[in-house]
């Protein structure tokens, strides 16, 4: 009868080491893979902050180029009013 709880005492222990390893290896790939995430986050959220200066330049040329293109047509209608006064 000893030799049987020996030979299950042993596969018991065996299990637990097992298991432990098996644990304490997951944990392990599970760290690599979420650094290796946060590190492509960070390198995204650097492309984002300098397209984020692209968008704010380009939405400051386009209100200059929407101003202009208001004073423009203002000149326009000031000028056709002229001509139809000369006209009369």
């Amino acid at each position: 009868m000893s030799n049987e709880l020996l030979v299950a005492f042993v596969g018991l222990i065996g299990s637990l080491c097992g298991s432990v390893i098996g644990v304490v290896g997951s944990a392990r790939v599970l760290t690599y893979r979420v650094a290796q995430l946060e590190e492509k986050l960070k390198k995204q959220c650097d492309n984002c902050a300098v397209m984020d200066v692209r968008v704010d330049r380009l939405e400051e040329k386009q209100a200059v180029m929407e101003e202009k293109i208001n004073v423009a047509n203002h000149r326009i209608a000031d000028l056709e009013k002229e001509r139809k006064e000369h006209e009369r």
